[in-house]
């Protein structure tokens, strides 16, 4: 048994396939509408075995299918690491006809998704994401993107990147078996994004069942996919290109794409926003868009599924409030006032807001732990 979730509109839309053998679906996707030509499995060193299998599928059935890994660390999703990938691509002979499959998290689907929007000018995709933080967010809604490393070391998040639909993403719950409990822990703070974000309900379901999900329940994890999917889903298809609602999704990142860009050999990305969700909740609360005591909920979520809410948790020593504002200023959504924060607004929902006071933004920073 599987379901299926439809992810924009034609031609650019995608299946979302939740509950499906990886490697069937695969090969099924290119029975029903076959590549012209080689194609190519952009994979995560760590899971070969994986991305193996899906070759040696697709070799059944006829298809030159070339493996082509990459480490998945943030310093490696780089214009480097795509002009290295497209080199290979071009040796194997792909070409416009091909297709690209990403077999990884959501640095790999992030990297391999840019690869297929920008080669020959573009190829299509699928992803097939081996993390629960790429199957209820990264692998969803065609982002793609790199990012570019500073002067002084810092990375600039998703700096540079496009918007490519894959055509099918899908989300086995198999493929997750061997995860660590951390990166399991990691896609839960998406979950709760998602819930502050439109499903009330999903935070009780959260807390009553997130660790059958870290424990590898596959039903668990296949209705956790299904249901934060679906936010996901419904904001992405009434706004494809974030040129509104879509920006949305982006609560807490402004302050976790900060703390990456300063603490990426030390924090991951969903514990990122974790931390980033607590500090956008205390602005929030500073600017009487919600009660105090939602702060409080949410810390006491994210700690009842094992993720941070402090940068002390994993950085004895994080950087100054003062320098971690200053990598806000790279984020995307900046206006011409400055600063644009997503902030949660009553018991579910959130919004833009432009140029807020500085004071909040720091009280923020306090909250987390920065000094």
């Amino acid at each position: 048994m599987h379901q299926d979730l439809a992810c924009g509109r034609p031609p650019q839309q995608s299946v979302i396939r939740i509950g499906h053998d990886a490697v069937d679906a695969v090969r099924q996707a290119l029975m029903s509408r076959p590549a012209g030509g080689p194609v190519a499995i952009v994979a995560d060193q760590a899971v070969v075995a994986l991305a193996g299998r899906i070759g040696h599928g697709l070799q059944g059935l006829g298809i030159d299918a070339r493996l082509c890994t990459m480490v998945a660390e943030e310093r490696t999703k780089s214009f480097e690491t795509v002009g290295s990938l497209a080199a290979q691509l071009l040796a194997h002979g792909v070409t416009r006809a091909g297709v690209v499959i990403a077999v990884g998290g959501g640095i790999v689907g992030d990297t391999a998704g840019f690869l297929a929007a920008t080669y020959m000018r573009g190829l299509r995709c699928i992803q097939v994401p081996t993390t629960l933080l790429a199957m209820v967010d990264a692998a969803i809604g065609g982002k793609t993107a790199v990012n570019v490393v500073l002067r002084d070391g810092s990375l600039a998040k998703n700096a540079v990147g496009a918007f490519a639909m894959p055509e099918l993403v899908v989300c086995d719950p198999a493929t997750l078996v061997t995860l660590p409990p951390r990166e399991m822990q990691c896609g839960l703070a998406e979950c709760v994004k998602h819930a502050l974000l439109a499903d009330a309900g999903l935070a009780e379901w959260l807390a009553a069942n997130a660790m059958a999900v870290v424990g590898k329940d596959t039903a668990a994890i296949a209705g956790l996919v299904a249901r934060a999917a679906a936010v996901k889903v419904a904001i992405v298809d009434r706004d494809p290109t974030e040129q509104g609602e879509r920006a949305l999704l982006n609560l807490g990142h402004t302050y976790a794409h900060a703390i990456e860009a300063r603490h990426d050999d030390r924090i991951k990305h969903g514990e990122a926003v974790a931390i980033g969700l607590v500090a956008a909740m205390t602005v929030a609360s500073r600017l009487g868009r919600v009660r105090h005591a939602q702060v409080e909920s949410l810390q006491a979520l994210l700690e009842r599924v094992g993720l941070p809410t402090r940068l002390q948790d994993l950085v004895p020593s994080p950087d100054s409030a003062a320098t971690l504002r200053r990598c806000m200023e790279l984020d995307k959504k900046r206006a011409g006032k400055g600063l644009v924060l997503v902030l949660p607004e009553g018991p579910v929902g959130s919004g833009l807001v432009e140029a807020p006071p500085e004071e909040a933004v720091m009280a923020g920073w306090s909250a987390v732990g920065a000094a």
